[in-house]
């Protein structure tokens, strides 16, 4: 049957090459069948690609995604010559404010207002359905190359699904190809569930690991692609996030983690490792074994993130020309907490300028974050502080998981083991508390561990901490939380010729 879409010109195409992403412009416009049918494995790796694109757009070209959602949100930064007001709406939570200022009368524009917009996420769910049902049409394809990229477009659909959950709440689900019926807001719980029972059929189907191999030998696709580790560090969050708002399921979700995590850290063919810390800034150029997925930044080909989106750039200074100060910094006191002054951490030194413990607004000796420090240039003379790629998972974010869930069901000793790893890669001082101080400090940990890379507000959440003003400068009340204070406001874009749309009332 001929599908009145046209296939080019639903998904921007790209092609990654062993620097990153290049953009390739399509002209020619396609009907479904004649792509799939009379197409080639060529077609099918640019429809892939595309997928790849979309959801890199959806968080680092169209949108500060992993900054504003991840890292500012209720956190303790105060800043030096930033937007305040940017700042001070999320740092409150006050998203209606956010939103009022920010996000062109709600029509989902600009690097705020995009992150309200859930528009390049549902493309990524929309071409990995249709490749999902289209990929058996197209002719001299092996069984094997079907496999592969209908396991990597398994997975790039729910890693969209739970970045969408993680900002909204309950959203529209589906998983038929070409759908255009209006459809309402699923529960997110069922959601989630959804997305683990799709990822879990995918590894159970893929026991010699063909579909998804642990790591690629091609460096093109080393860290940027959908591996077997990638899988399970999603299905590690999503067990975590279901804790939270499944409780009384919680112990199965935990004990969901610990399986996950035996596997993935323990029995993954020495295919991934925590890369010594003298050599950590090889972590953020991409594609180290410390990689479980990440998104592709391409400075030669002018494929770059938007400015506002690279963490680097809001709390980094010394390598741009007429800077001063960063833009924004951590308190001081936050910083201590994380990091005792005259204790034992070589994070300090390498991912922190000498001036970490100054006092707040000492701009003479301004803070600075230069744990993601890989500066380049592009378009001409200006600078970016961090020309890698943007890190989604990574290992020391799942042993510090796997560790999380097995303080949580009393396995102390092996949470202990798994903890320390990261301790000592940090010559830090080993952990040996029990009951809820280990759980305290494997929460602190991974807020020490993974600065920067968009966990801090998504962890507050899914552990209740986003309550406690001991763990959170701004907590939201369990009343307000209840009522939707924790989402992102939806653009009011999604009602457009849908009856069955709510938005986060909340926010309206």
């Amino acid at each position: 049957m001929k599908k009145n879409i046209f296939i080019i010109s639903l998904l921007a195409v790209s092609l990654l090459s062993s620097c990153g992403l290049i953009k390739v412009d399509a002209d020619d416009k396609l009907p479904g069948d004649e792509f799939w049918i009379e197409g080639n494995a060529g077609n099918v790796e640019t429809y892939m690609l595309s997928i790849y694109n979309n959801f890199r757009k959806a968080t680092m070209m169209k949108s500060a995604f992993f900054v504003y959602s991840g890292d500012f949100r209720c956190a303790p930064i105060g800043y030096y010559s930033g937007d305040r007001d940017l700042l001070g709406y999320l740092t409150s939570n006050d998203m209606a404010g956010l939103k009022s200022r920010y996000d062109s009368e709600n029509k989902g524009e600009g690097s705020v207002g995009q992150i309200t917009n859930w528009n390049y996420f549902f493309q990524v769910v929309q071409g990995a359905n249709i490749l999902l049902k289209e990929v058996d049409e197209v002719p001299d394809m092996t069984d094997q190359q079907v496999r592969n990229y209908k396991a990597e477009a398994i997975f790039m659909r729910n890693l969209a699904y739970f970045f969408m959950v993680r900002l909204f709440g309950d959203i529209p689900y589906y998983t038929v190809a070409y759908n255009s019926e209006p459809l309402s807001r699923t529960s997110m719980v069922t959601v989630l569930q959804n997305c683990l029972a799709d990822l879990q059929a995918l590894i159970d189907s893929d026991p010699d690991k063909t579909a998804l191999p642990w790591r690629y030998s091609l460096n093109s696709k080393s860290g940027v692609r959908a591996t077997r580790g990638a899988v399970l560090a999603l299905m590690m969050h999503i067990n975590l996030w279901l804790v939270r708002f499944d409780s009384k399921q919680s112990n199965t979700y935990y004990q969901n983690v610990v399986s996950l995590g035996d596997e993935l850290v323990n029995r993954n063919d020495n295919s991934y490792e925590l890369v010594d810390m003298n050599r950590s800034s090889f972590i953020f150029k991409g594609g180290t074994k410390e990689s479980l997925f990440e998104i592709a930044q391409n400075i030669n080909s002018n494929e770059i993130f938007d400015q506002t989106a690279i963490f680097s750039n809001h709390f980094a200074y010394s390598c741009y020309i007429n800077r001063t100060t960063p833009s924004y910094y951590y308190k001081r006191e936050f910083l201590i907490k994380l990091f005792p002054v005259n204790g034992e951490d070589k994070r300090v030194s390498s991912w922190f300028n000498d001036n970490i413990y100054m006092s707040d607004k000492i701009d003479l000796y301004p803070k600075e974050i230069t744990k993601f420090m890989n500066p380049d240039t592009y378009r001409g003379d200006n600078i970016t502080s961090n020309s890698g790629n943007q890190i989604v998972f990574r290992f020391a974010d799942a042993i510090l998981l796997y560790a999380e869930a097995l303080a949580a069901i009393g396995e102390e000793g092996e949470a202990q083991v798994q903890l320390n790893k990261i301790r000592d890669r940090a010559g830090a001082t080993s952990v040996m508390s029990t009951g809820t101080d280990l759980q305290n400090d494997i929460f602190w940990e991974r807020v020490r561990e993974l600065i920067g890379e968009g966990h801090y507000y998504y962890d507050l959440v899914r552990t209740g901490k986003i309550h406690d003003i001991n763990f959170c400068e701004t907590p939201i009340s369990r009343s307000k939380f209840n009522e939707g204070a924790w989402t992102w406001p939806i653009c009011r874009k999604a009602l457009v010729n849908n009856p069955y749309m709510t938005l986060n009332n909340y926010w309206e």
